[in-house]
């Protein structure tokens, strides 16, 4: 799909299962995911089953990329578009192995990621969720250029192991024409 400086963005594909399910199975990196710790079977069948039938779908309603290391071909970690064509938006949700965090994979991910959706999708918007305590992901977000554009109170639904049941989010969103001035410099 796309090359970034040390990144290949690309599709999932089955081949991808070791690398995948070290950090989808590995609750430090899955925390403030909606999915996870997987199971093997779970990991599979994203892999196997999933991948293959939303790449298939007409219209298709999702994108799951693969962030592939250039220099050792490890796939640490994954960008999801969830389309929504009416609105010409999509809803991005990001995970990367907690052993690959810090040196800037994740920015570098998205900014490649928002390059597929304003350029090659011909989207207007892209905005996300992030749990209010993630703040490394709030971080990224804001480095590539998207605005937070509130908090939502009890909006994230917590692990059956959180104190609370419900947890606040932050939305961030950025628009093609934003995303535009950003690469021109202005």
């Amino acid at each position: 799909m796309l090359k970034t400086q040390r990144l290949h963005l690309r599709e999932f594909s089955a081949d991808d299962y070791e690398d995948v399910h070290a950090y989808s199975s590995d609750y430090e990196s899955v925390r403030h995911m909606m999915f996870g710790p997987n199971t093997p079977g779970q990991t599979r069948d994203y892999l196997e089953r999933q991948c293959v039938e939303e790449r298939n779908a007409v219209p298709r309603m999702h994108y799951n990329i693969a962030l592939q290391r250039q220099d050792n071909g490890r796939v640490i970690g994954g960008v999801s578009l969830h389309m929504n064509w009416r609105r010409d938006d999509a809803i991005l949700g990001a995970i990367i192995n907690r052993h690959e965090t810090g040196h800037g994979f994740m920015t570098e991910a998205l900014l490649g990621v928002m390059e597929i959706a304003f350029n090659q999708l011909k989207l207007h918007r892209l905005h996300a969720v992030c749990d209010v305590d993630n703040v490394a992901m709030h971080r990224v977000m804001e480095k590539c250029g998207m605005r937070c554009e509130g908090r939502m109170i009890q909006r994230g639904k917590a692990r059956p192991e959180a104190e609370k049941p419900y947890f606040d989010q932050f939305g961030y969103a950025i628009l093609r024409d934003e995303w535009l001035e950003r690469r021109a410099g202005k």
